[in-house]
């Protein structure tokens, strides 16, 4: 490891940046040697700072993304990727890094999972619809299950089935109605607020079958306990003062004293993480929650530097776009591919080898090959802010 090291913190990024196959060797070969020691951890910080030198900008994607993030989720381990992963992905330059359509898919649907795994579920469905809306002529079958993971975190961060962005290709769309149903049907039926917890735990369990085939009911089962804590907060909406009993009554999970245990417990937590507010007292049997006002009133120094943070955040990603929107636009292989109705890659590529699955139900298994599915249908239609992203992806034609 001492040379590797040496290598990765010496290497000069321009010149690695030419060989990109053989860096690709060179990153492969340290994770085979760390896997088959048993210590895939050990390959994660090298390759962490051997993207960093590869990278021209740190929002560049390279052929060295994917196989990052598939090691961080094989080792459990994914602390050093996420600054990595923290940068959104701007930069796509086929020519100098060589990536390909495949690895933007790849990158992105693991980095979804990693976040999923962190339990940043508003990261893994936005990384997640990157994957779903990513130019395509034919739907992918990594298109597909980045969708059933896209639904499940959308109903853990937001409660809601997620809607697809217009700009999705037809293809796609039509292959999630038609591979994805049973995902649709539960998340239509979670949302509905009238449903009980009962009623929702047996949905689950209709397609409980479905979910372990496709190593997601680690994440469907996560669902059943946001479901309590959606309608713990709809509680406080309506209510100063509760027993933990009522309140784990009106949440279907019964009023005996282990559901009442259950339900404190779900309290605290949701006090902690600062999504309810309210105190909970033990002086009448049972224990009394007594729900409060948000005590931010958001009129502080803190609440107006992040509300800059953020606006200097937006006009950055706008100049970039505006200034990789006039550069592409103004380049001869953007006419003649947009005069023949495609801005997807000729060449073709198959998944059989592709290892995209990982377990949601946290473990690592053994890579399992993809059966290649594709769906043929016309190019779906992009709106002006998905513009940039397409031209870049476009690019990996030429």
């Amino acid at each position: 490891m001492e040379k590797v090291w040496a290598f990765v913190n010496t290497c000069d990024g321009e010149q690695v940046r030419h060989a990109s196959e053989k860096a690709l060797s060179f990153a492969e070969a340290l994770v085979k040697i760390a896997t088959e020691s048993q210590q895939p951890i050990i390959a994660i910080r090298p390759l962490a700072a051997f993207i960093q030198r590869l990278q021209a900008t740190p929002g560049q994607l390279t052929i060295l993304h994917p196989l990052l993030a598939k090691t961080c989720l094989l080792a459990q381990a994914c602390k050093d990727i996420l600054p990595i992963l923290d940068n959104d992905i701007s930069d796509v330059d086929p020519k100098l890094t060589h990536v390909n359509y495949r690895d933007f898919l790849l990158y992105h649907y693991y980095g979804g999972m990693i976040y999923a795994y962190q339990k940043n579920f508003e990261r893994a469905v936005e990384f997640f619809r990157l994957a779903v809306s990513a130019p395509a002529e034919v739907a992918s079958a990594i298109q597909i299950e980045a969708y059933k993971k896209m639904v499940l975190t959308s109903l853990l961060q937001n409660g809601r089935l997620p809607l697809l962005p217009k700009y999705t290709a037809s293809s796609v769309q039509r292959a999630v109605k038609s591979h994805c149903g049973p995902y649709n049907d539960f998340a239509t039926s979670y949302e509905k607020k009238t449903n009980s917890a009962a009623s929702i735990r047996n949905d689950l369990e209709k397609v409980k079958g479905i979910m372990v085939r496709d190593r997601n009911y680690g994440l469907a089962k996560q669902c059943l306990e946001a479901f309590h804590r959606r309608k713990i907060q709809d509680l406080t909406r309506t209510y100063l003062t509760l027993s933990v009993q009522d309140i784990a009554s009106n949440i279907g999970l019964g009023s005996d004293s282990e559901a009442a245990k259950h339900v404190e417990g779900i309290i605290v937590k949701m006090i902690e993480a600062g999504t309810i507010f309210a105190t909970i007292s033990h002086e009448h049997a049972g224990g009394m929650v007594s729900f409060l006002d948000d005590p931010n009133h958001h009129d502080n120094t803190i609440t107006m530097d992040m509300i800059n943070e953020q606006i200097q955040k937006a006009t950055e990603i706008t100049a970039k776009f505006v200034k990789m929107d006039q550069t592409i636009s103004s380049m001869p292989q953007f006419f003649n591919k947009g005069q023949q109705g495609s801005f997807m890659p000729e060449r073709g590529f198959s998944l059989e080898d592709s290892d995209y699955g990982m377990q949601m139900g946290y473990e690592a298994y053994p890579d399992e090959g993809l059966r290649s599915i594709f769906f043929r249908a016309a190019t779906g239609h992009e709106d002006e802010s998905q513009r940039s992203l397409k031209h870049a992806l476009f690019l990996s034609s030429n």
